[in-house]
């Protein structure tokens, strides 16, 4: 029971931590400020993170989770593009479209933030090359799905980078990020297609 409101606790401290960063535009909020928004102490944010970077984590990985369940649930005959894509659309959802369109060009513009969202991003590849591997019909550990969880990853990002970019809705980023993933850019030397 304890983990489970230590894990609620964490989770609404950093939603309210990325709505801070958000409101201001960029990570300008004092830990003090971050504190009391979120209800708690400063004794208690820093029981909770190191730095107000880190807050962010627990918001990231409630993502990555959602991404993993939403992947779980696609049926194993559907095609991993497809899956990623709808997986993805879920996980996003239109509650969370905004915050994502709003707090990303923050975390791409804030060296400290954008190493907590790198280390989440390749966690989630970790977290959903099981359910990639489901999808591709290989072993769990092979380079395969290695490299399909690696693609979907990096699918998910440059979608990600669409939204915040160009306001693009979370729909139309992950099709164009999977589109630009069917052009096999590392099998030729210029990059480009042979005709």
């Amino acid at each position: 029971m304890a983990t489970a409101r230590r894990t609620a606790l964490l989770l609404r401290v950093s939603q309210s931590c990325a709505a801070a960063f958000v409101e201001r535009g960029d990570t300008s909020t004092t830990i003090a400020e971050l504190a009391e928004r979120a209800e708690i102490s400063e004794r208690t944010f820093y029981r909770c993170f190191a730095t107000k970077e880190e807050s962010i984590w627990p918001m990231l990985d409630d993502g990555n989770r959602s991404l993993v369940a939403a992947l779980g649930e696609q049926p194993r005959d559907s095609g991993l593009a497809p899956a990623v894509r709808n997986a993805f659309v879920a996980s996003v959802g239109e509650s969370f479209e905004d915050m994502t369109r709003s707090l990303m060009p923050i975390i791409f513009g804030d060296a400290a933030l954008r190493r907590v969202w790198e280390s989440a991003t390749f966690e989630t590849m970790e977290l959903i090359r099981p359910e990639v591997a489901r999808l591709i019909d290989r072993p769990e550990n092979s380079l395969d799905a290695t490299a399909a969880a690696g693609q979907s990853t990096l699918a998910v990002v440059a979608a990600l980078r669409e939204m915040a970019d160009d306001r693009t809705p979370a729909l139309t980023a992950i099709n164009r990020a999977l589109d630009a993933f069917s052009t096999s850019y590392l099998a030729h030397p210029t990059g480009k297609e042979q005709s």
